[in-house]
């Protein structure tokens, strides 16, 4: 496909998408459903729209676009990551996150079995993808809600990021069984120890050598040099982890992790903004890009059938019981203080873009069929929707 041909077609597909994201804003529908949605139409209308936007969605520079978006996705998550915040309430969002991962994960070897023919490796798959919770949509919903703040709020926040972390951790040891075929509790214990040895190199990277480095290049900093130092940072981390044997997501969430605004401390371009606000137009090129190329893989005839119907029901059962176990995490004490179990667990509940980052690694390694794939979307999907009105009922039930 000729690059201005895929250019004017993805221009058109992201305007359609912030539109539509505008659209169900008003309605307190993430916008991010709206990248999705637009995806799911590109995908499953590409043949009556046209034989470009056919070639659009097979495109090689399509997926190329949707392999940078979600580093950068994961760095800026990681970059607003404040371990200082989580160690505040570290004691119940750590029970609320473990809770979060085991619940799900659990109940989908349990149930899922009965329900639709599968294997123990895809069973652990999709097991893995119930373990996510969205960080980004959590956070939005609390504010609007006037309860970001607070200790709820404040657990809430811990515990999807540290769900997260381990999240990353499971769908990094699945990974590595799919792909091998089988894992020891010693190959098990190395990707662990992997995992943690990356973290490790990375803060030690950053103090004994990035900040130096950063300190020696700003005297030479010229309009982009800050911008470009970050991007290639994450890519270049994220190579690390490729060649360490992890996934590449988990080199850029930690890079975003190990970075401050401090280390930028003197840049011209960081005066007034931080770096989440300086790789804004950045990402927000880029990442609707994945969401959409997600959306592209959902194959509504997949979804038709009632062998994926009957998954997708039970996956989004399994979602929001398996989430809404983490309330149980929270302390007497917490409670006491005014911590609220329901709103927490309500939290909990979306998955979000860290979900479909899950689903496209199954896609990815074939572990996950189209009708699996559409399943899986599904519960993301209802999930995401799901959790605004809950948490926003919530809160309004609780005193102010």
């Amino acid at each position: 496909m000729h690059l201005l041909d895929f250019m004017a077609l993805l221009s058109l597909a992201l305007l359609f998408a912030k539109l539509l994201g505008g659209i169900f804003d008003k309605f307190g529908i993430p916008s991010v459903l709206a990248e999705l949605f637009t995806g799911i139409l590109i995908g499953n209308l590409g043949g009556q729209l046209g034989a470009g936007v056919e070639q659009f969605e097979t495109s090689h520079l399509a997926h190329a676009f949707s392999e940078l978006g979600v580093l950068l996705l994961l760095f800026m998550v990681g970059l607003e990551t404040d371990i200082k915040e989580i160690t505040k309430v570290g004691k119940d969002a750590t029970f609320a996150a473990i809770l979060g991962v085991a619940a799900p994960f659990a109940l989908a070897f349990l149930v899922v079995p009965f329900f639709a023919k599968t294997s123990f490796e895809h069973t652990l798959f999709i097991a893995a993808t119930l373990t996510a919770t969205s960080v980004g949509i959590t956070a939005r919903v609390l504010q609007d809600s006037k309860k970001l703040a607070t200790l709820s709020g404040q657990i809430i926040l811990g515990a999807a990021v540290i769900d997260d972390v381990l999240g990353i951790i499971v769908l990094a040891i699945v990974s590595a069984i799919i792909t091998q075929g089988s894992v020891s509790a010693g190959d098990i214990s190395l990707l662990l120890f992997k995992v943690l040895l990356f973290g490790v190199f990375v803060f030690v990277f950053k103090k004994l050598f990035l900040t130096k480095a950063i300190a020696k290049i700003r005297p030479l900093e010229v309009a982009g040099t800050a911008t470009i130092l970050l991007i290639s940072l994450t890519m270049l981390v994220s190579w690390v982890a490729e060649k360490a044997g992890l996934a590449g997501i988990i080199g850029a969430f930690a890079l975003g992790v190990a970075l401050e605004d401090i280390h930028f401390k003197g840049f011209r371009a960081t005066q007034k903004i931080s770096l989440e606000d300086l790789m804004k137009p950045i990402t927000d090129f880029l990442v609707p890009v994945f969401f959409i190329v997600m959306g592209m893989s959902v194959k509504l005839n997949s979804l038709g059938n009632p062998e994926s119907l009957k998954l997708a029901a039970v996956l989004i059962i399994i979602g929001i019981i398996g989430k809404f176990a983490c309330g149980l995490g929270v302390t007497a004490k917490a409670r006491k203080a005014g911590a609220d179990r329901i709103l927490v667990g309500y939290g909990m509940i979306p998955r979000g873009e860290v979900g479909l980052i899950f689903a496209a690694m199954g896609l990815k390694l074939a572990i996950l069929s189209d009708s699996d794939y559409a399943a899986v979307v599904a519960m993301v999907a209802v999930t995401t929707l799901l959790a605004p009105g809950l948490i926003a009922w919530r809160a309004r039930k609780l005193p102010t």
